[in-house]
């Protein structure tokens, strides 16, 4: 009976070690986003008349290919924002007219802004492996930074795996947040949380 109970108790012993470490793979951060005072929800609106968002994933931390990580973000985006429900695409249909799009890049070098990612320089790199995955994004007026965001993911293993979808939800959220800079008292900046 002693012997039940001590391989039971060190059963639990690892199996709460376990969830702990378990717990800390795959967690998302996300800093908090800013706001250009040209912001309004009603982009959102404007890009549903116009057939959608054109986004642009730059970089594959993931050994698959990129086609899979492109369709793992647009489709996670666009499901993820609020209000009017808007088709993401990496390819613009053809008449496509809006100047909107957005702009993902996986693991980019130092030095990397939403400047740059709106002005179509953004450059990525390849994480080590004991380093989180590190997305920066923007919502761009052609090359105009509209919102921006940062966010890492520790532990992800491919595209569809929570925690890194969890990730790009969070950052689509902040892209587009509930209301524009001057209804949050004109601050350029805002939290997630």
């Amino acid at each position: 009976m002693t012997e039940n109970l001590r391989v039971a108790g060190s059963l639990t012993l690892a199996l709460a070690a376990l969830t702990l470490v378990a717990g800390c793979a795959g967690t998302s951060t996300v800093q908090p986003g800013s706001a250009s005072a040209g912001y309004t929800p009603d982009i959102l609106n404007y890009s549903a008349a116009k057939g959608g968002i054109l986004t642009e994933v730059i970089g594959n931390p993931f050994a698959g290919p990129k086609g899979e990580l492109d369709a793992a973000v647009v489709e996670t985006a666009a499901k993820s924002h609020f209000g009017q429900k808007v088709p993401f695409f990496t390819q613009a249909p053809e008449g496509y007219t809006s100047p909107y799009r957005v702009v993902f890049a996986m693991n980019p070098v130092r030095g990397t802004s939403a400047y740059t990612l709106c002005g179509g320089k953004a450059e990525t790199r390849a994480r080590t492996p004991k380093e989180s995955d590190r997305v920066e994004a923007a919502l761009c007026a052609r090359e105009v930074v509209i919102t921006s965001v940062k966010g890492s993911v520790a532990g992800s293993l491919g595209p569809r795996d929570p925690a890194f979808l969890n990730l790009i939800a969070q950052m689509s959220q902040a892209l587009f947040p509930i209301n524009s800079p001057e209804r949050r008292g004109g601050s350029d900046t805002f939290n997630l949380f």
